[in-house]
Parts: structure tokens; C-alpha cells; sequence
């Protein structure tokens, strides 16, 4: 049964993931990433948990990684053209449209749910997509939107046992803001990569990369702060960002991880 408020070893967790979710004291990667979804393991009592950057139009996949039964793995957007990783999801697009897992999309903002936060027990026992594709008691879904019907999310799975409650959804949404930066700043969106910026905007970045500040860039360049601002604007619109740090990772890359053979792709 979940417990019900956060013990002494949660706050310790939760203060771990928050540290690493600091662009300042950890640079975003792959790494930090998988670091992150150990801990939300622990954290929510699941069997896993996955982070994946997706687009509902296709159903196709920019980033996918994990942490399942102590193995990691990184799988980027060159690695996801097999047809293999679709395998069985028919259904799951079957009912996408009308089930917990468009949220992000649906809505077009932040979301933490949970599979049984919309279906019962018995309902989600009949439900085709747990009888033919998902064969778990509860799943978490959180996320953010990432322009269009591309969507950033984490799923966490419950094999067995009791549905997840209202202490691991809290943790879900209280965690989710601290989170944005770091799983933006490891995908790099499909449709805007650095080719896409201007010569200008790619310069500008580079000094961002090197720690420069605002004034600092603008007086290397020899323009204002308020214009080296509404260059790096126009950057995050471009790149489907929300930050500095995000941006240069999603222009230039971020470090690699080591990839394995990744598990079932999950619900959401």
C-alpha cells in the first residue's frame, strides 16, 4: 500500500534530484538524466521508470531512455527507426485519443496523472490496452508539451500491487517545474536543429556555451544586452526551449549515454 506523506529518506531523494536538476551545479546529459530516474524509482515504489520525447502525430520517438531493474539505457533519435519498437502498440494508438495518455497533448500544458486516476480497478482490468499491450497495476504519466504534438514525459510503472495514490502524484507535480530544463535540454527537436538559427544566433550561443551573461555577450559583439536577449528569444521559440542552457544542448548536443536494448515502450 502507498504511503501517504513523504517520509525522512523521500525529502533526502527528492533533495538529490533537485540538485541534479540544476543546470548551474550539473550540466544537463543523458547521464544526469538517467541519475534523475534512478532516484524517481526509488522515490515512487515503481518497476522503472522511462523518460521519452514523442510526436502523437506518427507515433514516433526522438529520445527514449530509462532505468529498469538496475539496467540503463539511451536510445536517441537515430536508434528509433526500427519497427520493432512499434510492435504491439496498435492498440495503445487504438485508444490514444481518449485516454489519459494525450493529456499533454489534449491540454497543452504540464500534466502528472495516473492511469487509475481515470479508470477503476475492474475498468482497467477489461481495458483493451492493459489486456492486449500494457500489463501493469497502475502506470504514472508527467510531463510537459514540446511544440506541436511533440511531448517530453515520464512514465513509471507498477507491475503489481496497489495503484499509485495521491503522495506519488503530489511528488509528480511538484517535481515536474525543476525537471522542464533538464529533459528539454537532452533532446534536440527534430524539425529546429542548429542549421535552422542564423549565423548571428549561433554566435551568440557559443558565447552562452563559454558562461558568458547577457552584457557580457553584447559587449563581445558589440551590441546591447536587450537586443543579445531578443536574439536568445527568438532562439527558444525556434528551438522549442525554455532556457539558455537548454538551448545550447539542443544546438550543439549534449553528452552521450551508452545504450541497450530498451524494454517495452510503456502507455504513455
Amino acid at each position: 500500500m502507498s504511503r501517504s506523506a513523504p517520509s525522512s529518506t523521500d525529502i533526502l531523494v527528492l533533495r538529490d534530484i533537485l540538485d541534479l536538476a540544476q543546470s548551474a551545479r550539473h550540466a544537463p546529459s543523458t547521464t544526469v538524466v538517467s541519475e534523475i530516474l534512478r532516484r524517481l524509482e526509488q522515490l515512487l515504489d515503481s518497476d522503472g521508470v522511462a523518460f521519452h520525447a514523442m510526436d502523437a502525430r506518427d507515433f514516433s520517438y526522438q529520445h527514449m531512455q530509462g532505468v529498469e531493474a538496475g539496467e540503463e539505457y539511451v536510445l536517441a533519435r537515430a536508434d528509433l527507426t526500427s519497427d520493432d519498437l512499434q510492435d504491439g502498440t496498435e492498440v495503445l494508438q487504438d485508444h490514444w485519443w481518449v485516454s489519459p495518455c494525450s493529456l499533454i497533448e489534449r491540454t497543452g500544458g504540464p500534466v502528472a496523472t495516473s492511469l487509475r486516476s481515470w479508470y477503476g480497478e475492474r475498468r482497467w482490468s477489461e481495458h483493451p490496452v492493459h489486456r492486449e499491450y500494457l500489463d501493469c497495476a497502475d502506470e504514472l504519466i508527467f510531463g510537459i508539451p514540446h511544440g506541436g504534438a511533440r511531448s517530453l514525459r515520464i512514465l513509471a510503472p507498477r507491475e503489481s500491487g496497489s495503484a499509485f495514490g495521491e503522495r506519488e502524484l503530489t511528488i509528480c507535480r511538484l517535481l515536474l517545474p525543476h525537471l522542464r530544463d533538464v529533459l528539454t535540454a537532452v533532446v534536440a527537436p527534430a524539425d529546429a536543429p542548429a542549421q535552422a538559427l542564423t549565423d548571428r544566433q549561433r554566435e551568440i550561443l557559443h558565447l552562452v556555451q563559454n558562461g558568458m551573461s547577457n552584457d557580457q555577450v553584447g559587449a563581445a559583439l558589440g551590441i546591447s544586452s536587450t537586443t543579445v536577449r531578443t536574439h536568445l528569444e527568438h532562439v527558444f521559440e525556434r528551438l522549442g526551449v525554455a532556457s539558455r542552457t537548454a538551448a545550447v544542448a539542443a544546438a550543439f548536443g549534449s553528452a552521450p549515454g551508452s545504450p541497450v536494448a530498451p524494454p517495452r515502450v510503456g502507455a504513455g
